[in-house]
């Protein structure tokens, strides 16, 4: 096992997007149960990705109890680094005897190297350049219970499916819809070079067409199962460096404008004056971009800097991309426009990871506290960092 058995130092070079999305009841006609007996739990940061998919045996409250507990164990032993061998095993050992509990885990280090465990789950789905990868899986009982194992490397472009049980026990075509069925529609919509919230629109889309209404039980059908997908797709990881404002201290101005343009990723500028300290230190000029057709409306123009891949005014334009982020998900969520704001707003959502570089040197107009000492665009960009959190992006910063 070695290396694959616990956390490794090496940052993700690739980043494992992913979307995920429950069907109560199987998500039609009125849901037999209101709470979803499947339970999800993803994690990233620059060493590691983990997806994690539990079902309880039975759907509703208690059944979401179940998976609940299953799947923030797990989650909470691998974010403290504890090997995956052994966090199966301390599954294994507590989960109830006789109960049904089937649990997926797939976790990624170094950007490629992938383990993979289901015990008494449906198989990962994985397609590379339109074609279907067979795992080597290797198969064992365990606590009475079908435990398979994998270790496999990923690639640039690689996209998989975690589903419940209750996706692969669709009826279809006066059928039932089996793992084979899955995989070869999988391999299909994935041919396309869709990203993971394509996928899983595909997966569920088809998921609905397939699946005929529920009957309950107690009209001679069968009892109806909750459905959980998880979609991911493997690609670049995708960084942004933003400064804004000019350092307190003006002899580490250049040192601010090197840490920007060692970025190898997009590069941002928020601030007329710091947009002039980076031109005159870069010996180039700054140019006024034309008018866009939909205007500047009430966001100040842009400016173009050699080196820099956008230059926006600052505080006016973080507020405003902060205004055009609530709600969006992703950058294809957004208006349409190509003021600052909007262009700053897709730069930040379309990032995985994110760094900010703020300046403290204050301006008496523009303070956030009552001693006059905070500048306004700390809180600014305080702010803005707590909603590209939540978005589950890698943020960080440094003030200067």
């Amino acid at each position: 096992m070695g290396g694959w058995n616990s956390v490794s130092k090496v940052f993700l070079s690739l980043w494992i997007e992913n979307a995920h999305q429950s069907l109560v009841g199987a998500g039609l006609a009125p849901a037999l149960e209101e709470v979803c007996g499947d339970v999800v739990r993803t994690f990233q940061t620059e060493e590691q990705f983990f997806a994690i998919l539990a079902s309880g045996p039975q759907g509703g409250a208690e059944g979401r109890a179940k998976a609940t507990l299953i799947a923030d164990r797990a989650a909470s032993m691998l974010q403290q680094e504890t090997s995956l061998d052994t966090v199966v095993e301390r599954l294994l050992d507590a989960l109830p005897s006789g109960e049904h509990l089937p649990f997926s885990i797939l976790q990624v280090l170094g950007g490629c190297r992938a383990y993979l465990v289901e015990c008494d789950a449906p198989p990962l789905f994985l397609t590379r350049g339109g074609r279907l990868v067979l795992l080597p899986v290797l198969e064992d009982i365990s606590r009475g219970r079908l435990v398979r194992e994998c270790r496999f490397s990923l690639q640039d472009g690689d996209h998989m499916a975690m589903v419940s049980e209750g996706y692969i026990h669709a009826k279809g075509w006066s059928r039932r819809w089996g793992w084979r069925d899955v995989a070869i529609s999988t391999r299909r919509w994935t041919e396309t070079g869709c990203d993971a919230e394509q996928l899983l629109g595909a997966l569920i889309r088809t998921y609905r067409r397939l699946a005929p209404p529920p009957i309950s039980p107690a009209c001679g059908g069968e009892a109806v199962r909750d459905v959980t997908v998880i979609a991911m797709h493997v690609r670049p990881r995708r960084s942004a460096t933003v400064w804004s404002g000019p350092p307190a201290d003006p002899t580490l101005d250049r040192a601010a404008l090197e840490k920007l343009m060692a970025e190898p990723g997009v590069r941002i500028i928020c601030g007329d004056t710091t947009a002039q300290i980076a031109a005159r230190l870069l010996r180039a000029e700054l140019e006024l971009e034309p008018r866009p057709e939909d205007g500047w409306a009430e966001v100040p123009p842009v400016l173009r800097l050699e080196g820099v891949d956008l230059v926006t005014e600052g505080l006016v334009t973080l507020h405003k991309a902060r205004e055009r982020m609530a709600g969006a998900k992703r950058g294809r969520d957004l208006p349409r426009g190509e003021d600052g704001a909007t262009r700053l707003a897709r730069a930040l959502l379309t990032a995985d990871k994110i760094h900010f570089i703020v300046g403290l040197a204050v301006n008496p107009a523009q303070v956030a506290d009552a001693t006059r000492t905070v500048p306004l665009r700390q809180a600014v960009v305080e702010e803005l960092m707590h909603d590209l959190k939540a978005r589950g992006k890698l943020v960080s910063v440094e003030y200067l």
